[in-house]
């Protein structure tokens, strides 16, 4: 990678950094402090409506943002086109989501979700209607915009959020943080952004962009309806109250598994887009993220299985305990969901999105049968089951990785296998001395943290010294 990309790729990571931690300690307060006021139902409503919500979402952008990113020149019709275009579908679906939100509230057997539908719907359009303000931000590598944008809009909405919480608003408060957050998105990005649409629509640009982005449309598609159906499964099979629980458990996993592979993705990406003729590039770059995720997340990942009952008890209160060990099978499946992206979207950007889309067919199509076939274990067989899922879509898009990347297999594997021995040595040693002496957990982390770094620094683990670099060359 030449000096220039270096630089641009290391402020991107840093504003990029800032935006999802940033946004991440936010969301993550904000949930602390919403858990104490309201009740695990209210949190449930929202979560069984989240397929509705993140589904539509998919259909609105079509695959044409990250077709866009990856587009080497995209003109202002283009741009102009995808606007219309997302504005126009937005408004569609809002409609569909309106008239059907009876029928699913009947579903659910809940008559609140009708109106709650209707009300968080609306994020759809605020969405769309910022849609390519992101993506040439992105395609810029212009994160700090990104960050301050989305900072400043969530910390109005959560402001609100809280305070109608705490007035009784139950679950009207979850609805209007959402609602709120999209209005001030679109008038801060606005204000920040020059850009503006033509008046011109092309349907050669619709279809020239559909044929990378279609693909990965329909795999978006089928990835947030298999995503989101254990939702469904809980909200019909069991309660409001366990799908509140397993809600919160959720959340807390994605915050902690997604939020370092995330942030490289969102950089890498247009990275890897701009590199795509640079196999040999690619590669390196691909293995060193591979290496660093795992090296952080594992031993992450394992940490929080150790110390899952006096943390969730210590931030969310007593009254979210039964959400213990969801959380910790929900971990073990980080393990695996953290590093599935990171090969997708290196796909993805080599031009193969069609057979991401294929493929997508297999995956998905393993979690739903994993799922249904779980479920007659109860809850936990559900979720032991999105485990198995979350592995073997790991080793699929390894697959494709080394067949349309060039990168090993068995390579990927190794470097994993290297962060999962020394985090079970950790964990290992950190229980056992938890186990005779009931430590406070933050003393048991320091432990295991200690640990794994010790064992990492000792077995020379590449991980260790090349997020070291990184750091510095996010420093500097």
């Amino acid at each position: 990678m030449d000096n220039t990309l270096v630089h641009k790729t290391a402020t991107g990571a840093i504003w990029a950094t800032i935006d999802r931690f940033g946004n991440m300690a936010l969301q993550f307060i904000v949930n602390l402090v919403l858990a104490r006021l309201l009740m695990p139902d209210d949190f449930g409503a929202i979560g069984m409506l989240a397929i509705f919500i993140a589904v539509s979402q998919v259909i609105i952008d079509g695959g044409f943002g990250n077709a866009l990113i990856q587009k080497k020149n995209p003109s202002q019709t283009d741009y102009s086109t995808i606007f219309y275009w997302n504005i126009g579908l937005s408004t569609v679906m809002y409609s569909l989501l309106y008239a059907f939100s009876p029928y699913i509230a009947i579903y659910f057997k809940m008559p609140i979700l009708s109106d709650v539908l209707r009300a968080i719907g609306l994020i759809l359009i605020t969405t769309s209607i910022i849609s390519i303000q992101t993506v040439r931000l992105r395609k810029q590598l212009a994160f700090k915009t990104i960050a301050i944008t989305n900072l400043g809009s969530y910390i109005t909405a959560s402001g609100l959020a809280i305070y109608l919480a705490y007035i009784g608003w139950g679950v009207w408060s979850l609805v209007l943080l959402q609602i709120t957050s999209g209005i001030m998105s679109i008038i801060l990005y606005w204000l920040q952004t020059r850009w503006h649409p033509s008046l011109t629509f092309s349907t050669k640009t619709i279809c020239s962009l559909f044929s990378f982005g279609g693909y990965l449309f329909a795999a978006g598609i089928l990835q947030e309806v298999c995503k989101n159906l254990q939702g469904i499964i809980i909200g019909k099979k069991f309660s409001a109250t366990q799908m509140g629980y397993y809600s919160q458990a959720y959340k807390l996993d994605i915050v902690c598994s997604y939020s370092i592979p995330q942030v490289i993705v969102q950089v890498m990406f247009p990275v890897y887009s701009s590199i795509q003729d640079d196999k040999q590039k690619l590669i390196a770059i691909l293995s060193m993220n591979i290496r660093i995720i795992s090296f952080l997340i594992f031993p992450l990942m394992g940490l929080l299985i150790l110390i899952a009952e006096p943390l969730i008890n210590a931030l969310y209160g007593e009254i979210w305990l039964p959400c213990v060990p969801y959380f910790q099978i929900l971990c073990i499946g980080g393990l695996f969901a953290c590093l599935q992206n990171i090969n997708f979207y290196a796909v993805a950007a080599v031009g193969r999105s069609r057979n991401l889309f294929l493929w997508s067919f297999y995956k998905w199509g393993f979690l739903l049968a994993a799922l249904l076939i779980g479920i007659n274990w109860g809850i936990y067989g559900l979720l032991w089951g999105m485990v198995l899922s979350s592995l073997n879509i790991y080793l699929i898009n390894a697959y494709l990785a080394f067949r349309f990347v060039g990168i090993s297999i068995i390579h990927q594997i190794i470097n994993i296998l290297i962060n999962i021995a020394l985090t079970f040595i950790a964990f290992t040693l950190a229980w056992t001395i938890n186990s005779y002496f009931n430590l406070h957990f933050i003393i048991i982390s320091m432990i295991f943290t200690l640990s794994y770094l010790v064992l990492a620094y000792g077995f020379k683990n590449k991980g260790l010294f090349e997020s070291i670099n990184l750091a510095k060359r996010l420093i500097k």
